[in-house]
């Protein structure tokens, strides 16, 4: 009796064991979308830095890798091109990705700020262990500290940059 209980104990762990595998293999993935412009499939995920409005993006579109800063509540407007920073502190190494700022035609219809830059092999390993992450705009600094829960959705990113 005790053998046959064992049994059955034993494979529903293996059950469960399999449908949590499952399950972490399935949120490891990376999204995917097809680009409108050139047809070719498209790599990202998403790193949330504050609420919903403010976010990276890690994206790979064959060898091309870009990160991306989002603001959709950003309320400054530019009119010239000026050069931006975004600086990560990180425990494998400090670095800094630059960018510029193109002139800005913001309206309600068009209300989301994005900052672009390419990003290297070696910059993504070093985002690994990133702690901070600062955006020095012209008229505005945005400081956001890397807890342990957005380093795991940043190390997911950087596995789909690979």
């Amino acid at each position: 009796m005790n053998y046959a209980l064992c049994m059955k104990s034993t494979f529903l762990l293996g059950v469960f064991g399999l449908l949590v595998a499952d399950r972490n293999a399935c949120f490891a993935q990376c999204k995917e979308t097809v680009s409108p412009s050139n047809n070719k499939k498209v790599h990202y995920h998403i790193v949330p830095l504050s609420g919903a409005k403010e976010y990276l993006t890690l994206t790979k579109t064959g060898e091309e890798r870009v990160l991306n800063y989002h603001n959709d509540e950003f309320g400054q407007v530019y009119h010239v091109q000026m050069f931006t920073e975004i600086k990560f502190s990180s425990v494998k190494g400090n670095f800094s990705l630059y960018t510029t700022i193109s002139s800005t035609d913001r309206s309600n219809w068009q209300s989301e700020f994005v900052l672009s830059t390419p990003v290297e092999p070696k910059e993504l390993e070093k985002m690994k262990g990133t702690a901070q992450i600062e955006i020095l705009l012209p008229d505005d600094k945005r400081v956001f500290k890397i807890d342990p829960k957005k380093n795991q959705l940043l190390h997911k990113a950087i596995a789909c940059m690979h």
